[in-house]
This record gives structure tokens, C-alpha cells and sequence, in this order.
């Protein structure tokens, strides 16, 4: 019994060793293993930082909305005039922004992780949001159609927003491993939040200043999310790997100026040649030198640096001894007298201008068989013409390595276009992003247009009432488990409610009723957009860059298109929204019932 109970003790000890050296438990100190990232601490600063930023920066679509209601109640209508969608020339701002937020995503993140500088790109994606914003408020009036500075408007917004939010997105991952779904639903759900507030910011300052001032306020407001994004900065764990890995550089190149000597013991009676004092210098007694029978590395400058070699090397590298230790002259190797390597990969000009004395192919088995060596270029091809060689073409690494790449990358975009589950990431995406367009740009004006005798404050009031009410419900996804099981259908059933929503905002002009549906569509598109990334983690089986660049260039061209096609009605935009969400809803539905894969 005594030998059982040491085997089950020592098993218990085996079992607590193997759980106490988790790798995921160590902070290692060489980048090849990898440390571990914090999980909160200076990370849930990061967090609030991004949560600040997601609240301002996303939410002017909201504000865009506002401005063109302000510019259409500013101009003089008929009653029962339809307004529609490029009315007003500002509305070109916020659909370039997203259609460049989503072209520069990939390259943002490509940039981001290349220059490893979180700072300094946060704040200048800001500044260039900023910049937008502010070129935008000299085209707030309905009067102005400055298609030009609206277009670099968008385009200064676009590129802002995606290198910040990129930023944002791998920052957080640096700090937070465990708790990682946790941070990313927090920052996903600040954009809700923008949507309570801004509204009720923007739609007090609307009835105080005109659309100009307005638009420079908020770009104000916007610019003082610099003292957040300033927090941003490396975790210590990866500056140490940094460090530690600069310093193995350096150390590398510093080895060029050492000069390594051997240690081999020299003859007594060989006279002392120059470098014999450096030697001395490297270790100053012989004693030393009998008990390490190493090479002794000298630290040196690389001027007047001799190898000291043995007598008897040096002599045969002389070429006075039959044979030398290494032979870079081939051209002798067909000579009667063999003396030089038999081992050759070049074989002189003798060899290309005699090559009749090679005949066909021979297997390599037989070349070790031949008292003279046989060169490795020959003849491989039966029908090669007599008295020619034929020689392979050379290719370089660097050619090879970009050849393969290509070839790898050509293969996963085919395997990924074959599979269903990237259209259906690529269909919620552009559901959720044409959703999130339609209800902060085109609803304030479609609300004032059912109810001509709102203004802009209550328009603002009730869209905030809206968005607050579906906050509520939102929260509650910040709170789901990491691993949710029937993704497919928790999507259905969300876009399910935002279809009811979009097309309820349609039929009715009454406030209450209003609420009820922007409550609907707003829950709707936040549920989407934050499990938007464990849907995309679950159903990707293939490169992540390549599938989140595929997705964003179809989801933009598709808005794209629809932007140029038609000058919408406003209503025609929530039916389209609902459309998108009911065919979003039957694809999720349907695929939920397919088999999964092991």
C-alpha cells in the first residue's frame, strides 16, 4: 500500500506542477515564449480612454443629422414637399466618412502594428477627424453645394476615425487576455451612449448658434479627446521585450569588431610574429591558456586583426603541403591528376567549353563510384539537343518567399469565397454599418418631416429617449457569456427586431410610436455591432486580414453604389434598412439549422 500512496502523491504533485506552468502564467523575458498580458490595472484606463472617444467621434453621424434638419427647417418649403436624401450637400460628409473608415481599415491596422507607436497615431487620427469636421462647417446651410470641400471633408474624417479606432482595437488586446470580450463589448457600446447624449448637446446648441458654430463646438468637443488618447502607451511587459530584444541587436553587431584568435599552442621555437602581443594582451599567462584549450575572444578594434594559425595549418594554407584545407578553384577537377576538392559547384571554364564529354543523365549514386567527380549540372532531359547543357534558372530567396506568399494568399481568398460563413460575416456587416448610417444621419430629418410642427430641440429629445431606452437593453449584452452558443440564432433574432423597427419608423409619424421603433432599431444595430466580433472570431476559418479586407471593400462598394445610384427619399432609406435586416434575419436562421463542423 506504501507504493500506491507515493504514486498517487507523486501523481498529485505532477498534476500541481503541470497546472503552475502554464506559459500563459509567465512573464517571460524572451520574445520567443511571449509574456502575459496584464488584464486590467493601467489597462481599464486604456478602456475609459477608448470608451470617451467611441462616444464623441461615432456619434457625429448624429450630429450631421441634426445639421441637415436645421439647414432643410432654415430653407423654405412647401407644405407636403418630400425631401430627399442629397437635398442637402453636407450629407455627402458622413457617407465618405464610412466608406473610407471601411477601405483604410485593413491598412490602418497594418500601419498600426508595423510602427508600434500608439500615441502618436491615436493623435493624429484624431487630429485629422478634427480636421474634417471643421472643413465641413463651411458647407452647413442648404445654399452651399461645395461638393469638393464636402468630399476631402469625409475623406479627412474617414481616414481619422479608422486609424484611431484601429489603434484602439489592438491597444486593448495588449492589455487584457482573460477579460479581453469584456473591454472590447464596453468600448462597443460607448458609440450608445453617444447617442443619448450628443443629441441633446447638439440639439441645445442648435437652437443657440448657427450650423457653422455648431459644427466647430463639436469639432472643439471632439479635440479634447487628446488628453484620453494620450494614455495611450505600451504595456512595461512588451517595453521589456523591446528592450531586452534591442539589446541582443546591438549585442550582434558588436560582435563584428571582436577578433576571435585560436587558442592552439604555438611553437616555442617559431619566432613571435605581430599579432602574438594581442594574444598575450587576451590572457598574459601560458597557464591560462594550457587550461582552456577554447578559442580566446579578444575584444578589438578590427584594424591589424590577424588569425594565428598552427604551424602546420598555416603551412599547408600556404599551398607548400599537397593538399589544402579549403579549395575555391575547381577548373582542375577533370585533370588526370585529381589533387584538388572532389566536392564542386563551379566547374571552371573547362567544363562548359568540353561539355561533350557528358553524356545524358546519371543517377548521383554513381558519381561517388568515379575516380573523377562528375559535375552536378547535366543533362536531364532525353530529348535535350547533343553538345548543350541545360542549366536550371535560378531563383532567389526573396523571389521564392514572394512567390509563395502570393500563391498562399490566392489560395485563401478562393477557399474563403467558396464558404458560406464569410457572406454571412460580410452580410451582417453591412447590415449593421447601413443601419448605423441610416438612423444617425437620415432619421432626425424623416422625424421632423412626419411631424412639420416639431422642433429641433424636441427632434433631438426624442431621438435620445429613443437610443436611452434601447441602452437599457444593450447593456445587457456587455454582460453574455464569452462563448455563446446559437450565434446564428441570437443574430436572427436581432436583426429580427431591427426589421420591425426600421419599418415601423416608416408608417407612422406619432412621438410615442417613434420611440418605440428608434428603441427597436437602435438595440438592434448595438447588439449587432458588438457581437459583430465573437460572430466574425466564430465563423472565420481563414486569414483574419484577408476576410476583414474582403468584407469592408464589398460592404463600402455596396454603399457605395446605393449612394450613387438614386437621390433617396428618406423613407426609401428605413425601407431598404428593413429590407437588409429581414434578409440578414432568414440567412441566420437558415444556417443555424445546418451541421456543424468538428
Amino acid at each position: 500500500m506504501e507504493p500506491q500512496t507515493n504514486a498517487n502523491i507523486n501523481r498529485t504533485e505532477r498534476g500541481e506542477r503541470t497546472e503552475d506552468l502554464h506559459l500563459d502564467r509567465i512573464v517571460a523575458s524572451q520574445p520567443e515564449i511571449g509574456p502575459t498580458p496584464p488584464d486590467g490595472g493601467y489597462g481599464w484606463l486604456i478602456v475609459f480612454s477608448a470608451a470617451i472617444y467611441h462616444i464623441t467621434v461615432p456619434s457625429v453621424l448624429t450630429l450631421y443629422g441634426l445639421i441637415i434638419l436645421k439647414a432643410i427647417r432654415e430653407e423654405d418649403h412647401d407644405e407636403g414637399e418630400i425631401v430627399k436624401l442629397w437635398d442637402v450637400d453636407i450629407a455627402l460628409v458622413p457617407v465618405i466618412m464610412v466608406i473610407i473608415r471601411l477601405l483604410l481599415e485593413s491598412w490602418c491596422k497594418a500601419m498600426v502594428k508595423i510602427f508600434n507607436m500608439p500615441r502618436f497615431i491615436a493623435l493624429s487620427g484624431l487630429c485629422l477627424s478634427v480636421a474634417g469636421v471643421l472643413l465641413s462647417s463651411y458647407s452647413t446651410n442648404a445654399y452651399s453645394n461645395d461638393h469638393i470641400v464636402n468630399t476631402f471633408a469625409g475623406i479627412f474624417a474617414g481616414i481619422g476615425s479608422a486609424l484611431t479606432g484601429q489603434q484602439t482595437d489592438v491597444i486593448i488586446t495588449h492589455y487584457f487576455r482573460e477579460k479581453l470580450t469584456m473591454a472590447q463589448r464596453i468600448v462597443r457600446m460607448a458609440p450608445s451612449v453617444g447617442n443619448c447624449l450628443v443629441p441633446v448637446l447638439v440639439g441645445y446648441l442648435c437652437t443657440v448658434y448657427t450650423g457653422d458654430v455648431v459644427v466647430m463646438i463639436y469639432g472643439a468637443i471632439m479635440m479634447q479627446n487628446c488628453l484620453f488618447l494620450a494614455a495611450y502607451t505600451r504595456p512595461i511587459y512588451i517595453e521589456k521585450v523591446i528592450r531586452t530584444t534591442y539589446n541582443m541587436l546591438r549585442d550582434a553587431v558588436e560582435d563584428d569588431d571582436e577578433v576571435i584568435f585560436s587558442n592552439q599552442r604555438q611553437n616555442e621555437s617559431q619566432p613571435p610574429t605581430q599579432s602574438q602581443p594581442r594574444t598575450a594582451a587576451a590572457g598574459s599567462a601560458n597557464e591560462a591558456q594550457d587550461d582552456d584549450n577554447a578559442d580566446v575572444v579578444v575584444f578589438n578594434s578590427r584594424k591589424n586583426a590577424k588569425e594565428i594559425l598552427d604551424p602546420s595549418v598555416e603551412l599547408r594554407e600556404n599551398g607548400t603541403a599537397p593538399e589544402r584545407r579549403f579549395s575555391s578553384d575547381f577548373s582542375t577537377m577533370f585533370a588526370d591528376n585529381v589533387t584538388g576538392n572532389r566536392f564542386s559547384s563551379d566547374f571552371g571554364s573547362l567544363d562548359v567549353n568540353t561539355y561533350t564529354r557528358i553524356s545524358g543523365y546519371r543517377e548521383l549514386a554513381s558519381i561517388d563510384r568515379e575516380a573523377h567527380p562528375q559535375p552536378l549540372y547535366r543533362e536531364t532531359t532525353v530529348e535535350a539537343p547533343q553538345g548543350n547543357l541545360v542549366f536550371a534558372a535560378e531563383v532567389t530567396p526573396g523571389t521564392a518567399r514572394r512567390t509563395a506568399s502570393l500563391k498562399k494568399n490566392f489560395i485563401t481568398v478562393v477557399n474563403m469565397l467558396q464558404d458560406l460563413n464569410f457572406y454571412l460575416y460580410t452580410l451582417l456587416h453591412l447590415c449593421t454599418t447601413y443601419s448605423v448610417l441610416v438612423l444617425g444621419v437620415v432619421f432626425p430629418p424623416l422625424i421632423w418631416e412626419q411631424n412639420p410642427s416639431m422642433n429641433i430641440w424636441s427632434v433631438s429629445t426624442l431621438i435620445a429617449v429613443g437610443h436611452g431606452a434601447a441602452l437599457c437593453f444593450i447593456m445587457l449584452c456587455v454582460v453574455l457569456p464569452k462563448s455563446i452558443n446559437q450565434r446564428a440564432r441570437l443574430c436572427a433574432a436581432f436583426c429580427s427586431c431591427g426589421a420591425v423597427g426600421f419599418y415601423g419608423i416608416t408608417l407612422t409619424g406619432n412621438r410615442s410610436f417613434l420611440v418605440v421603433w428608434c428603441m427597436f432599431a437602435s438595440f438592434s444595430t448595438a447588439a449587432s455591432s458588438i457581437l459583430q466580433q465573437p460572430l466574425y472570431s466564430a465563423l472565420n476559418e481563414f486569414d483574419s486580414t484577408a476576410t476583414a479586407t474582403a468584407a469592408n471593400v464589398f460592404v463600402s462598394l455596396a454603399i457605395m453604389v446605393w449612394a450613387l445610384v438614386y437621390n433617396y427619399e428618406y423613407r426609401a432609406c428605413f425601407f431598404t434598412a428593413s429590407l437588409l435586416q429581414i434578409i440578414a434575419a432568414c440567412a441566420f436562421l437558415a444556417s443555424s439549422f445546418r451541421r456543424r463542423r468538428q
